[in-house]
């Protein structure tokens, strides 16, 4: 088969959990003797490393670890893309051809922000395509169902309560109904709509209830983690180390785990701090001067994905403090895969997946005097480590993941 990916990013300009997913899956697909190509937007053409494109003008084209990316350069794109599904008619027609001179059998869109015209693009030529939901952009233009007054949303009301909630800019409540109904057409236009977890199903199912949305786990490269062996038995005698595996954006609350760090005077604790830095530049300085201020921290920045499978095995306990609700969380499987526990924020699918599997403890969002006290009880008690190990289960693997969607391209070629 010839399989395109659809998002709104990737490497190495951006290494989030999406992209990883995404090449995660190209891989394996290539693997299996498939055909791939990723057809993504770069805001920064030149971090993007592209050249360009013959076959698609104004575009860039590039290889990541063996895999065709072709690239939309942010400027070319509708100015509200980066809220909704606006498409450009001229790029519409470019893309529809570029698509039809590759000859695709079959489209998935792993992220629509920026893509509304690659999405429309392969609905005018036919192109069969699923959707795999990986954060709640059709639902909500903050991607994350938290509203302008820091609160869990209750859902879109059909773009009703995103114009009460959270106004942007010019956007007036006939703009979110109109939004809401794009969305709507576009999830009803895909064959399958796929979701990571129960938590991401259960919101989109109230958010769109005229549709249907099946869950498939994200895979962990379970081949990265054991390619070093498996780590030596972990001790307490010198002290524990914590880890933290994420951006440094304020979403992410790293800054909760800092602070609530700094309350626990136990010299022989550790904390490693791995991510790249982006979004408010005032923000980065804070947790800057926060790591700073504690030598016990060490920042380790961004880096490669099998480093970073490395550097979890010398973690004792994964911290993921994020203040908005996580959809899956592909280091909280990865570090589960490779025996460590982990404290979580009583949010999203991470939240729900430790309360009802065990394997850490589930601490209040923002709560930097339980986060500390939590901490505190652990460096007194670290043979509960031992417990919440025996709880962990291994999660799907790439390869098991890359099987049901070839499954799925499968059926929809049937179909066709």
């Amino acid at each position: 088969m010839r399989i395109l990916l659809i998002l709104h990013q990737f490497y190495p300009e951006f290494c989030g959990g999406t992209e990883r997913v995404s090449l995660n899956l190209a891989k394996a697909a290539q693997r299996a003797g498939h055909y791939v190509h990723v057809l993504a937007c770069t805001i920064d053409p030149a971090v993007s490393g592209g050249r360009s494109c013959d076959k698609l003008a104004g575009a860039l084209q590039s290889i990541c670890e063996g895999i065709p990316v072709t690239l939309l350069p942010r400027v070319q794109l509708p100015t509200t893309s980066d809220l909704g599904f606006d498409t450009d008619p001229k790029l519409v027609a470019h893309l529809t051809a570029w698509m039809r001179s590759e000859r695709f059998d079959v489209a998935h869109v792993l992220h629509p922000m920026r893509m509304g015209s690659a999405l429309l693009a392969a609905q005018r030529l036919g192109l069969p395509h699923l959707s795999t939901l990986t954060d709640f952009f059709y639902a909500c233009y903050r991607v994350n169902l938290i509203n302008l007054h820091n609160r869990i949303c209750q859902g879109p009301e059909a773009g009703a309560r995103c114009a009460k909630d959270c106004p942007i800019g010019a956007w007036t409540l006939k703009s979110f109904v109109g939004r809401y109904r794009q969305a709507n057409e576009l999830l009803t236009a895909s064959a399958i709509c796929i979701c990571p977890s129960e938590y991401v199903a259960d919101r989109y199912r109230d958010a769109f209830p005229d549709l249907e949305f099946a869950v498939i786990p994200h895979g962990v490269d379970l081949l990265s983690l054991v390619r070093n062996g498996t780590p030596p038995p972990k001790s307490s005698k010198n002290g524990l180390t914590l880890g933290y595996v994420g951006s440094l954006i304020e979403q992410k609350g790293l800054d909760t785990l800092l602070r609530a760090f700094s309350k626990v005077t136990d010299p022989t604790l550790k904390l490693r701090v791995v991510g790249g830095s982006y979004g408010d530049p005032v923000y980065q300085f804070e947790i800057k001067r926060l790591i700073a201020s504690d030598s016990r921290i060490e920042l380790l920045g961004q880096v490669p994905h099998v480093r970073v499978c490395e550097i979890i095995k010398s973690f004792d306990l994964l911290c993921l403090p994020s203040r908005v609700p996580e959809t899956f969380s592909l280091v909280l499987q990865e570090s589960a895969t490779a025996g460590v526990p982990a404290f979580v924020s009583d949010l999203g699918a991470p939240a729900e997946r430790v309360s009802q599997k065990g394997g850490g403890r589930v601490l209040p969002t923002d709560d930097v005097n339980r986060w500390a006290d939590a901490i505190s009880d652990l460096t007194a008690q670290p043979h509960l480590l031992e417990t919440w190990r025996a709880e962990l289960q291994l999660p799907l693997r790439i390869e098991e993941e890359a099987f049901f969607y070839e499954s799925l391209y499968r059926r929809l070629l049937q179909r066709v």
